[in-house]
C-alpha cells in the first residue's frame, strides 16, 4: 500500500517511529562500537599488567634461566588457575615453548611470528595474531636475567572468541533495552498521532483546509455581523459586516470597548440572550450571544450576532404591510361574497331588474376606481395597494378619493415599485386610522406631475397634528396607544423620500391634514 494513501495519523505515526528507530539504531551502533573499544582496551591492559608482572617474577626468571620446562609449567599453571587470561605461554631465548596451556605443545616452537621484537630487542608490546589456539590479542614481555640479558619471553593473551562472548554478554542488556525502547517509541508515536488527530477534530489536513476555507466563505457571506471573543474578551474573529457596524479597523486580539455605551456588552458576564439592544457609535444594534463551553461546562469564549435595529424595524414594517394587504384582500373577498349572495338571492326571487341594478352599480363603482388608476397601468403592485386601501376604507365607512395622473416613470431609476408602495401605503394607512370612527371621514390620494417634478399627496379630514414634522419621522415615535407595534411607518416614509432625493411637507389644521411629497424628475 503506498505511503501517500495512509491517513494522516498513520503517516505521522510511521514517520515518528521511523525517526525514533533511526535514532535508536544510531545509538546502538555507536554504543556497540564504544563498548567494543572499551572492552578491548581493558583486556589489553589486563594482559599487559599480567605479562609485565610475571616477567619480573624471580622464580619464573630462575626457571627460564635454567631451561626447566617442568618448573616453568608448574609456575605458569598455578598463575593460570587464578587468571582470567585464555593462555599464558613462556618460551626461551630460542623461541621454544617452556609452558603452554596444552602440555603436548611444550617444547615446540612458538607460532604467530610476533616474538622477535621481544627476544631480539627486549621490547614489550601488544600484538594481534593467530596462534595455535586461534586468533587472539596478547601482550608480550621479555624475561631478563639478573645480568640484564634476554633469556626468554612471556605471552599473556585473550582469544577473540572470548572477547566476542564478553561483548555479547554486555550487549545483551542493551539489546533488551533497545527493543523495549523501540516498542515504547512506536507506542508513543501512535499515541501522539492520535492526540494530534483528536486536536484536529478527527479530520485530515485536507479536510481542515477545506473546512477553514468554507468557514471563511460562510463568515463573509453572512449578512449579519458576527463577532467571536475568547475567555479574556479579546476579539479573534469578525466578519466584514460586523466591522462596518462597529467601525472596527484594528487588528484582532484586542478587547473592543470603543464607542460602546456598555463596555461589558462584549464579555462573558451574565447569561446568553436573544435580541439584546446595544448602542455603538450612536447606532442601535440588536445583538444575540451564545457562550462557547468546554466539555466540563466552563466558558472559553462567545459568539455574537449583530443586526441594525433600523433594518429590523423596516423589515417588521414590511411584514406588517403584507399582513395589511392580506387583510384588505380578505375584506374585499368578503364584501364581494356578500354582493354575490345578494345578486343570487335577487335572481332566485325573480327580481332580475334589481339584480341587474346591483351589478351595474358595483361595476360602475369598480370601473370608477379602475379609471382613477388608469395612469398606473405600468405599476400593478401600486394599483393593487391603492385598491386594497379603498376596500379597507369602505369597510371602515371612510370615503376615499383617488386622483392618479402620473405613473411616476422617471422615479424608476431611484425608487423601486415596492418602495413606492411602502411610501403611499404608510401614508394612506395613517390617514385611514386618523379618521377611523369619525363621521364623514374622508381620505384623498393624489399623484400628479408637472414639467419638473412629481407630486404625491395623501390628505385626510382628521384631527390636527400637533407634533413637529421631524418628531413624527423619528424611529419609534407614534401617536397611537399601542407603541410596541408602531413607530416605524413615518421613519420608513422619510427614508424612502430621502433615497429618491425628494422632500416632504406637512400641512395640518382643524379642517385637514396633508402630507405632500415632491420628487424632481431630473437630478443635478
Amino acid at each position: 500500500m503506498p505511503f501517500a494513501s495512509f491517513s494522516f495519523t498513520k503517516q505521522l505515526a510511521v514517520l515518528l517511529s521511523g525517526v525514533m528507530l533511526l535514532g535508536m539504531l544510531s545509538w546502538w551502533s555507536y554504543s556497540a562500537h564504544q563498548l567494543d573499544d572499551i572492552l578491548t582496551h581493558q583486556i589489553s591492559l589486563r594482559a599487559q599488567v599480567q605479562s609485565q608482572q610475571l616477567s619480573q617474577l624471580s622464580s619464573l626468571i630462575a626457571a627460564v634461566g635454567s631451561g626447566s620446562a617442568s618448573k616453568t609449567s608448574e609456575i605458569i599453571n598455578a598463575v593460570q588457575a587464578v587468571s582470567d587470561a585464555d593462555f599464558i605461554t613462556v618460551s626461551d631465548r630460542a623461541g621454544i615453548r617452556l609452558a603452554h596451556p596444552v602440555a603436548e605443545r611444550v617444547g615446540l616452537p612458538v607460532l604467530g611470528g610476533d616474538i622477535e621484537r621481544a627476544l631480539e630487542n627486549g621490547e614489550s608490546y601488544l600484538s594481534y595474531g593467530v596462534g595455535s589456539l586461534g586468533p587472539s590479542v596478547r601482550y608480550i614481555s621479555p624475561i631478563f636475567s639478573n645480568e640484564g640479558d634476554v633469556i626468554g619471553m612471556i605471552k599473556v593473551g585473550y582469544l577473540i572468541d572470548t572477547l566476542d562472548l564478553w561483548t555479547s554478554e554486555r550487549l545483551l542488556p542493551l539489546i533488551s533495552f533497545g527493543i523495549i525502547a523501540v516498542a515504547i517509541c512506536i507506542w508513543l508515536s501512535w499515541k501522539f498521532s492520535r492526540y494530534v488527530r483528536t486536536q484536529m477534530q478527527e479530520l485530515e489536513p485536507w479536510q481542515l483546509k477545506q473546512a477553514l476555507k468554507t468557514h471563511q466563505g460562510v463568515l463573509q457571506a453572512t449578512y449579519e455581523g458576527l463577532v467571536a471573543i475568547n475567555s479574556e474578551g479579546s476579539l479573534y474573529l469578525i466578519n466584514d459586516s460586523a466591522r462596518a457596524m462597529l467601525n472596527y479597523h484594528q487588528e484582532l486580539g484586542n478587547v473592543f470597548t470603543d464607542g460602546i455605551d456598555n463596555p461589558e456588552s462584549f464579555s462573558l458576564k451574565g447569561d446568553d440572550y436573544i435580541n439584546g439592544l446595544i448602542r455603538v457609535n450612536g447606532k442601535n444594534l440588536v445583538m444575540n450571544r451564545v457562550t462557547l463551553r468546554t466539555s466540563t461546562g466552563e466558558p472559553y469564549g462567545a459568539v455574537f450576532s449583530l443586526r441594525d435595529q433600523n433594518e429590523m424595524h423596516v423589515l417588521s414594517e414590511k411584514i406588517s404591510q403584507v399582513t395589511q394587504y392580506m387583510e384588505n384582500m380578505r375584506v374585499a373577498r368578503h364584501e364581494y361574497q356578500n354582493k354575490l349572495s345578494t345578486i343570487s338571492g335577487l335572481l332566485q326571487m325573480g327580481a332580475y331588474d334589481k339584480a341587474l341594478s346591483v351589478c351595474l352599480s358595483q361595476a360602475k363603482a369598480s370601473q370608477s376606481q379602475l379609471d382613477s388608476l388608469h395612469a398606473l397601468n405600468s405599476r400593478p403592485a401600486l394599483s393593487a395597494l391603492i385598491l386594497a386601501k379603498a376596500s379597507k376604507a369602505n369597510e371602515l365607512g371612510v370615503a376615499l378619493s383617488i386622483d392618479c395622473q402620473s405613473d411616476l416613470s422617471a422615479l424608476s431609476r431611484r425608487l423601486s415599485e415596492e418602495q413606492l408602495c411602502g411610501l403611499i401605503g404608510n401614508l394612506a394607512q395613517n390617514a385611514l386610522e386618523a379618521v377611523k370612527g369619525q363621521e364623514n371621514g374622508h381620505v384623498h390620494i393624489g399623484i400628479s406631475e408637472s414639467a419638473c417634478e412629481y407630486t404625491i399627496q395623501v390628505s385626510n379630514n382628521g384631527p390636527l397634528l400637533e407634533s413637529e414634522f421631524d418628531v413624527l419621522c423619528e424611529l419609534g415615535f407614534t401617536t397611537k396607544q399601542n407603541k410596541a407595534d408602531h413607530g416605524v411607518g413615518m421613519y420608513l416614509v422619510r427614508s424612502i423620500v430621502e433615497q429618491g432625493n425628494g422632500h416632504m411637507e406637512l400641512d395640518s389644521d382643524e379642517q385637514e391634514t396633508a402630507f405632500t411629497i415632491y420628487f424632481p424628475k431630473e437630478l443635478g
